[in-house]
């Protein structure tokens, strides 16, 4: 998913990536010349609108949004505030928390929890209790992540780490995948690493940093890492990682050994902006994020990478955002994006026969409730159909 990133200590890949992230940002959503928009009568404004309801919970997707309140008090070196909302069957959007923290987060594939690290910001108050919320306040030295029940908006603290960056829930809910930043023995230099902890969470998350290969070159590492998401067995996790030479490069390791490889890599141009896992385990969706053209038109990529060969194939061309599978057969993809005049836009592409994406509906959404951007899109396998 393409993102605002939370802010984490300061480093090489991470200002280059942040650099990436903007020139990218600047782009437009769609190349009306690149053959992928679609013909205007073959698009609806329900994008949510094939996902199917998951029993009695409320939500079929979440994201993160962002508010004109949010953007007044954005901290120095991160993103606006924001907080986690709920796309509801019908397609409307409600929100989920309320207090403009800056929060990463996933949801279980039952679509009964919410497991959120929220950095909340200054102006909320860093321990409340209403009568559908309860809130821990984190100790000095760690974040802290949380439990929503999505059907009473009541949370549950499940743990505390330092500097926890994604949080992704397994497919049974069993154990998290984490990022947790290590300091290094420079200042604003460490290491930002993908972990996992079994829930309930009695021990502290266990690292699946990558090798690098730095042991071999005796050179420092700095492994920034983003995107976790879970093949749909729950054996393994993929990610991003910005390597010393900031290159990226997506990575899967074995959760239960830590034992990784490297799929796909791009060059020190190019920022991985979003990545999602199928629903049948045999690609993973990727953002690949350039500077635009001299004309202000975007070079953003979309590919599929087989999980197997590693083999990429570009699927959709100038669009940006966070796009996620949204069938059970990925025949579909979901994506959100920053729409014209401060807005939040949804939109669904599906395959065709031949193969191709073509775009089969668009909206704005949440502008009753004052939403000016969104992005981090998650859909549980619930409502995949």
């Amino acid at each position: 998913m393409t993102s605002t990133t939370r802010a984490q200590p300061a480093s090489t890949g991470a200002r280059l990536l942040g650099l990436a992230l903007l020139v990218s940002a600047c782009a437009p959503a769609v190349d009306t010349e690149s053959g992928d928009s679609p013909d205007a009568r073959r698009v609806d404004r329900a994008p949510f609108a094939a996902l199917a309801p998951c029993g009695d919970q409320p939500f079929v997707a979440v994201f993160r949004g962002f508010t004109a309140d949010g953007e007044l008090v954005e901290k120095v070196g991160s993103s606006p505030s924001s907080d986690i909302y709920g796309v509801r069957p019908d397609g409307s959007v409600s929100p989920v928390t309320t207090d403009l923290g800056s929060y990463q987060f996933g949801i279980a594939d039952d679509a009964a929890t919410i497991y959120a690290s929220p950095d909340p910001s200054p102006s909320s108050s860093t321990s409340r209790s209403t009568a559908d919320v309860t809130t821990v306040a984190p100790s000095p030295s760690a974040d802290r992540v949380v439990a929503i029940a999505t059907a009473s908006g009541q949370q549950t603290l499940v743990l505390e780490a330092p500097d926890v960056g994604a949080v992704a829930p397994a497919p049974d809910a069993s154990r998290l995948g984490l990022t947790v930043f290590t300091a290094g023995e420079q200042p604003d230099v460490g290491t930002t690493a993908p972990a996992v902890v079994d829930l309930p969470a009695v021990s502290a998350p266990r690292s699946l940093a990558p090798d690098t290969g730095a042991a071999r070159r005796a050179e420092p590492v700095v492994v920034v890492t983003r995107e976790l998401t879970w093949s749909s067995d729950g054996q393994r996790l993929a990610f991003v990682a910005t390597l010393p030479d900031a290159t990226q490069e997506v990575r899967v390791a074995d959760a239960v050994t830590g034992e990784s490889s490297s799929l796909h890599r791009s060059d020190a141009t190019t920022a991985l902006l979003s990545l999602d896992w199928s629903p049948d385990g045999t690609t993973l969706l990727a953002v690949e994020g350039r500077a635009p053209t001299n004309a202000g038109r975007s070079r953003d990529t979309v590919v599929e990478i087989d999980v197997a060969t590693g083999r990429s194939t570009i699927v959709l061309r100038g669009v940006r955002g966070d796009l996620v599978y949204s069938a059970a057969d990925g025949s579909r993809l979901t994506m959100l994006d920053n729409g014209p005049e401060s807005s939040a836009v949804a939109r669904t592409w599906s395959r065709t026969p031949g193969g191709r994406f073509v775009q089969t509906s668009t909206a704005t959404i949440g502008a009753d409730l004052g939403l000016v951007g969104a992005d981090r899109l998650d859909i549980p396998r619930c409502a995949l159909s």
